[in-house]
């Protein structure tokens, strides 16, 4: 089954946004089949990515600015074959909400962080140019095995 991957942040435009562009690009760059989205836990419906996250990105070559907000839905969980939050508390939620979903769940960082504070990716949002390049290597790091857990089952790529 080819993997479906749902990133989900709090309103959809600065983290869950730059995620799905640098899994989507780097999915493509070697050829592996998946597909990825996002969603926010209280999104506005139709809503563009904050400009600094679409100017942090760009800067990598990646474009997400035809990308629109959506609310995280039933539907959703139930389609997506894994789920990251891009911070603990996201995965807490989804998992109140949904129990069903406990095996598919995850933390963007959850397979790289050396503890529980650096699982987290703050959220930018109001912040300047420099916070949101940050919060996009934050996520970049975890990109690598992300890709792997979904396509093989193991976090840890090779090389």
């Amino acid at each position: 089954m080819k993997p479906r991957v749902l990133f989900v942040c709090t309103g959809n435009v600065c983290r869950s946004p730059m995620a799905e562009g640098l899994l989507r690009d780097m999915s493509e760059k070697v050829g592996a089949k998946v597909t990825v989205a996002s969603a926010g836990l209280i999104a506005a419906e139709g809503e563009p990515p904050s400009r600094n996250s679409a100017v942090a990105m760009k800067e990598g070559g990646i474009d997400i600015t035809a990308q629109r907000s959506e609310m995280l839905t039933p539907e959703m969980v139930e389609e997506f074959t894994h789920i990251f939050g891009l911070g603990s508390g996201h995965i807490e939620v989804i998992r109140a909400h949904f129990p069903e979903a406990l095996e598919k769940t995850f933390v963007v960082r959850e397979f790289i962080a050396k503890d529980g504070r650096d699982m987290e990716v703050p959220d930018p949002i109001g912040g300047d140019l420099a916070e949101y390049r940050e919060t996009r290597d934050l996520i970049m790091e975890a990109m690598p095995s992300i890709l792997s857990f979904v396509t093989t089952g193991d976090p840890h790529p090779e090389g």
